[in-house]
């Protein structure tokens, strides 16, 4: 089976895809950089922040595939300190796990 591959809705002409896997992985993708990765489990993990345009790629990436139980969406703040802090973040249980 393939990846499905979407533009973001909330900036369909962004340099920006997003692959979801057939486990229900979801990769972002600024320009051609993984940049997150939200795992069919709910962890949340960044690699990098680089440019203002792929910060605003995250932001998008956030608020479409994160809503909380409490009906809140996602925001660019919880990747950026999941890749300052090297950590990663489950947006079901809200856990967070060090990375190696």
């Amino acid at each position: 089976m393939r990846n499905t591959i979407k533009k973001l809705e909330y900036m369909p002409y962004a340099s920006a895809h997003v692959e979801i896997d057939p486990a229900g992985n979801t990769y972002l993708f600024s320009y051609k950089t993984l940049v997150c990765e939200i795992t069919a489990d709910g962890w949340l993990s960044c690699f990098g922040l680089h440019s203002t345009t792929t910060r605003r790629h995250i932001g998008a990436f956030m608020k479409e595939y994160i809503t909380y139980p409490n009906g809140d969406h996602g925001e660019f703040s919880t990747a950026k300190l999941c890749f300052i802090e090297n950590f990663r973040f489950n947006v079901n249980t809200g856990e967070v796990e060090d990375l190696e």
